[in-house]
């Protein structure tokens, strides 16, 4: 079991690997791709295959989609087929584990090792090692299966599973959902199989739950999203859930359509794993819209966070009433940024960043500042320039500067993993500290802006030279670590600097936008 485990273990990483390798080449064309492909549910389906493909990561891939749905850029209809899509794609990765190139598993990681000593190899060495722990754990995966065969209690289990082909759906589930992988439920699937553990009915109802369980991380994920996210990744989820059960209930008949010859062999397990995602994507196409439609009744609308809730353009010429709803709208703004600070925190914290709730809480500051600054545009052009329309476009710019810096730190950490680089725990602790006092400062920044509280904004403002004192101690403490020349400090000084000044740059926006809150304030109260 332990062996099993560690040949799962190997091949996950093997893919992770492969998916970073090929996301360095064309990882940024790729989701351009996908967010290009925002109008036909076929043209959807295709890239969300595509980048899968080429990436190699089809959980990542869907979540991307997620992102892309969120943020106002994809309909929930193409949104479902781009997701569908995606898992097919990253189905290639057991396609070309199962031409059985165990044997050359150990020289590929020994190649990948070397060529990612140097910098213009670096990608593609990642790609080579991870195609040989990809084939590596397979064949562990394999061989601890069939060991796994001579054990009393498993034969069992698999004795009774061939009458109980909906438990063993259940059980893949379960795995499935525990690896957030329908690759590696697969692989073990596949090793029952090529090792005479279990039959084909076995094995295929074990990679149906795989890839039925491997939906839920996504649909846990999209709640961090919004509603059109949510009623993606449930389609999904019910999808791939109906046509499993349903394939599970006449499983027999299905596979004495395989010739016997062949039933036991990797390429068949390969082929049933991309098929079932070619057809549940293929048969799922017409009917996108229609679950669209039933899941917009399901999961009813709440606030959308991408478009402006108080701006309306019958009252712009209504300067009083017109400035307060900029005036709501600019908070709702801040919202969005004080959430993007807390993600970044944690992931500050945790060292593991949330790519797809930043990219998508980025993209809603961006278009609600879009659409903020231009009804103030027309303000001005109605009712003519004023002190306060001119801190409004102050503030809303500003807080979309804080976001475009806040992914700023995102990628600055993103190009230290790229290295196989960390910060040391001290460093880290210190980073994430000093995040958490700029979560705070914020959030008091953003309460006096929306309530006018002067005494909170004048906080805000006299606490500047205390953060500023703190960003300048974890600088000489940084500064101190190298003079004791520790290895991890060194090789991370550059991006550890970096991150400190990114987030007093953010702090001085913050005080700026609490100064401009208290001027509202006063104006307000002189009014």
């Amino acid at each position: 079991m332990l062996t099993l485990l560690g040949g799962l273990a190997l091949l996950l990483l093997g893919i992770e690997r492969i998916s970073s390798g090929l996301n360095a080449w064309s990882g940024h064309a790729m989701r351009r791709l996908m967010a290009r492909a925002t109008g036909g549910r076929l043209q959807a389906f295709l890239a969300g295959t595509a980048v899968a493909a080429v990436t190699q990561s089809g959980t990542a891939s869907a979540l991307t989609t997620l992102g892309l749905v969120a943020s106002g850029l994809m309909a929930v209809a193409p949104g479902i087929a781009m997701s569908l899509g995606a898992t097919l794609g990253g189905t290639l990765a057991i396609q070309v584990a199962a031409f059985e190139v165990y044997a050359a598993s150990l020289p590929l990681i020994g190649l990948g090792f070397l060529a990612q000593t140097w910098g213009r190899t670096r990608n593609l060495g990642a790609l080579v090692f991870g195609l040989g722990l990809l084939f590596y754990g397979l064949d562990l995966t394999i061989g601890a299966t069939s060991t796994l065969g001579s054990n009393d209690v498993v034969v069992f289990l698999l004795e009774r599973a061939e009458q109980q082909s909906l438990a063993v759906l259940f059980a893949g589930l379960f795995l499935g959902a525990m690896t957030s992988s329908a690759n590696a439920v697969t692989a073990i699937a596949l090793g029952f199989l090529v090792s005479g553990v279990g039959t084909l009915p076995t094995a295929v109802a074990l990679m149906l739950g795989g890839n039925v369980g491997a939906t839920l991380l996504p649909l846990i994920s999209a709640r961090r999203l919004d509603v059109s996210a949510e009623r993606v990744a449930l389609a999904h989820l019910i999808l791939k859930a109906l046509a499993a059960v349903l394939l599970v209930l006449f499983i027999d008949t299905l596979l004495s359509l395989v010739p016997q010859d062949i039933a036991s062999s990797a390429r068949t397990m390969a082929n049933l794993h991309t098929g079932f995602n070619l057809a549940v994507g293929l048969l799922a196409l017409p009917i996108v819209g229609l679950m669209a439609r039933l899941l917009s009744r399901i999961l009813p609308e709440r606030d959308d966070a991408t478009r402006p809730k108080y701006l309306t353009a019958e009252v712009v010429a209504d300067a009083p009433l017109a400035r307060r709803l900029v005036q709501r709208e600019v908070v709702r703004v801040s919202d969005q940024v004080l959430e993007m600070m807390q993600v970044a925190s944690e992931s500050m914290r945790s060292g593991s960043w949330d790519v797809v709730a930043l990219s998508t809480l980025e993209a809603k500051v961006d278009r609600l500042t879009h659409m903020t600054v231009d009804y103030l545009a027309r303000y001005r052009r109605a009712n003519g320039e004023d002190a306060s329309s001119e801190r409004s476009l102050l503030v809303v710019t500003e807080l979309e500067h804080m976001g475009d810096q806040i992914r700023r730190m995102m990628r600055r950490e993103a190009r230290l993993v790229e290295q196989g680089l960390n910060f040391s725990r001290v460093g880290r602790e210190e980073l994430a500290d000093t995040a958490n006092r700029l979560v705070t400062r914020m959030r008091a920044a953003f309460t006096a802006l929306a309530t006018g509280d002067v005494e909170l904004a004048n906080g805000v403002t006299e606490g500047r030279p205390e953060f500023e004192s703190w960003v300048a101690a974890m600088r000489v403490a940084h500064l101190g670590r190298l003079e004791e020349f520790l290895a991890e400090s060194h090789a991370t000084s550059s991006h550890h600097l970096e991150l400190l000044s990114l987030m007093r740059q953010i702090d001085a926006s913050v005080t700026r936008v609490a100064n401009w809150a208290c001027n509202e304030a006063e104006r307000s109260g002189e009014a």
